[in-house]
């Protein structure tokens, strides 16, 4: 699967939630469920990208809708 297109869902999903996609989840409070589908593994502490938090939200997206091609604006 393309990861710029998880990445790029994400950081939609992201956006419409009103978080800022490049704002940092400290990895000390982030849910680690959440966190579960972060493109680098495991938190382990590490600050991640917002948008991550919804990189599991993008693959079920793509996954439902896999039929649908989108080219990037």
């Amino acid at each position: 699967m393309d990861d710029d297109r998880i990445t790029r869902i994400a950081r939609a999903l992201c956006r419409s939630a009103r978080i800022d996609p490049d704002g940092i989840l400290p990895g000390d409070d982030a849910d680690p469920d959440l966190l579960r589908h972060d493109v680098r593994g495991q938190v382990g502490g590490r600050e991640v990208p917002a948008w991550t938090m919804f990189r599991g939200a993008a693959l079920s997206f793509i996954e439902a809708h896999e039929e649908r091609v989108v080219a990037p604006l």
